[in-house]
């Protein structure tokens, strides 16, 4: 096959498209790593909770209704692959240190370069099945106003539910409001 035919072939056309969506991917999330480092959007793993500036928010709004959900979901997505990979290296660690005991009650007198033969034995015969499939939950996101005073009120609150693409967003004095009516 010439060069010619090769290039406008659909294998070639599906390859380069490939490549363009991972290259997108790939920036996005080293754009959200910059983002997160910098404190304009951080994510409590045990409350399952996304704290975003007022600035960022601005920004990602500006791209429209789908845009925004596109953002959040794309902001969830990198959090959630962050707390898996911290799962999976705290699964490896306590894998390792298992072996490493095993391993230390037939012989006591292991020298350093041993255990790190063990580890790395340990590491080796894991397969990512055996950790269990990571799920994506719900999760409320908190837009709060961009400042340095400790205590703050949330501009406006959310939820997003990842699975299924809905979202509601409520100002924080609207809800204020509904809280001191039930009351």
């Amino acid at each position: 096959m010439n060069v010619i035919k090769f290039i406008f072939s659909r294998k070639y056309r599906e390859a380069r498209r490939k490549d363009r969506e991972a290259q997108a991917t790939l920036q996005m999330w080293a754009w959200l790593e910059k983002i997160f480092a910098s404190g304009m959007l951080s994510f409590d793993y045990k409350a399952n909770r996304l704290f975003m500036t007022q600035p960022m928010a601005s920004l990602l709004l500006a791209g429209g209704a789908d845009g925004w959900v596109r953002a959040v979901d794309n902001i969830y997505q990198y959090a959630h692959w962050l707390q898996v990979q911290h799962e999976w290296e705290e699964y490896m660690r306590k894998e390792e240190l298992a072996a490493v005991r095993r391993a230390l009650k037939d012989d006591p007198k292991m020298q350093r370069e041993d255990v790190e033969r063990v580890k790395r034995a340990c590491r080796q015969d894991i397969a990512m099945s055996d950790l269990p499939e990571p799920k994506t939950e719900p999760f409320e996101f908190f837009i709060i106003p961009d400042s340095v005073e400790a205590k703050v009120e949330p501009l406006a609150v959310g939820y997003y539910d990842p699975a299924t693409g809905q979202m509601d967003v409520a100002t924080w004095d609207d809800v204020r409001d509904l809280l001191a009516a039930s009351e």
